[in-house]
């Protein structure tokens, strides 16, 4: 996997999307295909805390089956990499308003997957890499845990949905390198063995001629840019951009993906799981494509799908 981010040519940008909104902000978007809801979860251990950045404590709540495969998946709620910065502002982690992410984790925790769903740093406060480093450093957190938690440390996947699974891509496809830290946990291997993204943005380079006002800005906030309105908004691919887009790091190493969306979203648009693919074949890696019913940008969870997958990638 490259250490630094490679440019990207004008030709592998010709299917840059637009991101027409917050990227996955909860319930911004009502499904296309009625689902129930699924019953409500409290997680066996919550408000775990996975890691401290000056002071600031990264949290995240564990998910136990009634019969464990000894199988653990990191989980990250799709947020627009977003959170108010307010005392009283929703937690990411939590479950009872995101009927479409609890619904994906009780269908995991019933499968026999143990589940951790995490807390990372947002904006406006935080910026690229943070939340990217905080996916990580969970994994790791994990990982040095996984005895107390009666799972593999050798076979850990990650799934995401939408800001979410952009950052669960990037723990895929990064190299698997120390974090900053300098703690032991830091030391430890943030490497996954598999990744299921739903609806994710995989490409942040931007048209500015297209793109509007409101993605533009969600997403230069994230990376940490100033926004001069979409009038002054010149810079199309900067630095920033690339870096923080899983399609700057793809190669055959990397472990196997499962990508799953919709062909009717409007938040994140089907084009980016084209990108995606187009890069994982050019790299030669291993991926599987869904396209689900329309159902916007809540794609269909493909529950027998995403165990098989996560049962044969990491159970042998």
């Amino acid at each position: 996997m490259p250490d630094l981010p490679h440019p990207i040519t004008g030709e592998m940008t010709m299917i840059r999307t637009i991101f027409a909104a917050a990227l996955a902000a909860p319930l911004m978007l009502a499904s296309a295909v009625a689902q129930d809801a699924p019953p409500a979860m409290t997680p066996d251990q919550g408000n775990v805390v996975y890691g401290m950045v000056s002071g600031t404590a990264l949290l995240m709540d564990v998910y136990q089956p009634d019969l464990s495969r000894g199988i653990g998946i990191v989980v990250i709620p799709g947020s627009g990499w977003y959170r108010p910065e307010l005392y009283s502002a929703p937690l990411l982690k939590d479950l009872a308003p995101r009927d479409y992410i609890r619904g994906a984790v009780h269908d995991l925790t019933e499968a026999g997957f143990t589940v951790f769903v995490i807390n990372h740093r947002s904006h406006p406060g935080f910026h690229f890499p943070d939340p990217v480093d905080d996916a990580r450093r969970a994994v790791r957190f994990v990982r040095a845990s996984a005895e107390s938690f009666g799972i593999d440390a050798d076979q850990i996947g990650i799934l995401g949905h939408s800001s979410g699974a952009n950052l669960a891509a990037m723990t895929g496809v990064m190299d698997d390198t120390p974090g900053n830290g300098l703690d032991p946990i830091d030391q430890t291997s943030a490497a996954v063995q598999a990744v299921v993204t739903l609806a994710a943005p995989f490409d942040l380079v931007l048209d500015p001629e297209n793109v509007s006002a409101y993605g533009a800005q969600t997403i230069t906030s994230y990376i940490g840019e100033p926004w001069y309105g979409q009038d002054n908004w010149y810079e199309q691919r900067t630095p920033p951009h690339i870096a923080a887009s899983p399609v700057t790091y793809v190669d055959a190493d990397d472990p196997p993906f499962l990508i799953v969306w919709s062909p009717d979203d409007t938040i994140v648009p089907p084009n980016q799981a084209a990108r995606m693919d187009a890069v994982m074949n050019e790299a030669g890696a291993r991926h599987e494509m869904i396209e689900t019913a329309p159902s916007g940008h809540e794609p269909v969870f493909p529950t027998d799908r995403v165990i098989a997958f996560f049962a044969r990638e990491l159970e042998g």
